[in-house]
């Protein structure tokens, strides 16, 4: 190897570790032609590192496209599972949820549904374990609606407990912006 008598410009010896075995020294051209960038390297003034943390060699090995296509696909995810909140969803596309907000339509609606079915499971049912076990998934549909409703109107779903509020989230218009139960529903 030539020694360089130019003070501005140093070239280094390096030494690389494959399969555990320590090879070298070797400047950086033949270097770059022996290792990958995972590679572990050596030389005077830095510790042992992977070739592509070296600093005179990060230019031959640039960040994979993997990586970068793997960020950015992430981020996508990301955006698209945030548009997807803040898009309003179709009425009873979730009606034993708890989650989310509905209109006074919806709402409406389900109180209608629920008489409707309650006077049939009353009608049809004659022994009280029947009844119950039909009665139950009814109140939750109309709970879960009432408190999709409450939140609507910027509240908890317990306020639906409150005797008398049923009338208020029947004709009380909801927030017209999104509050922290989520989107507008309109």
């Amino acid at each position: 190897m030539a020694i360089n008598t130019n003070k501005t410009s140093v070239s280094h010896e390096y030494y690389c570790l494959i399969d555990e075995v320590q090879y070298g020294p070797y400047d950086v051209a033949t270097l770059i032609s022996k290792i990958d960038r995972d590679t572990l390297v050596w030389r005077e003034g830095i510790e042992w590192i992977k070739a592509s943390e070296a600093p005179e060699l990060k230019k031959f090995f640039p960040a994979p496209i993997v990586k970068v296509v793997e960020k950015e696909v992430k981020h996508a995810t990301n955006y698209q599972s945030e548009s997807a909140k803040n898009i309003p969803k179709k009425m009873f596309s979730s009606a034993f949820s708890f989650d989310g907000r509905i209109r006074r339509t919806e709402y409406g609606l389900s109180f209608i549904i629920y008489i409707i079915a309650y006077s049939i499971i009353i009608g049809i049912v004659q022994t009280s374990v029947v009844f119950a076990l039909a009665y139950i998934p009814l109140l939750w549909f109309l709970w879960a609606q009432g408190a999709k409703r409450c939140h609507d109107r910027g509240n908890s779903g317990w306020y639906q407990i409150i005797p008398f509020y049923v009338f208020w989230m029947i004709f009380a218009e909801g927030d017209k912006v999104q509050n922290e139960y989520g989107v507008s529903p309109k």
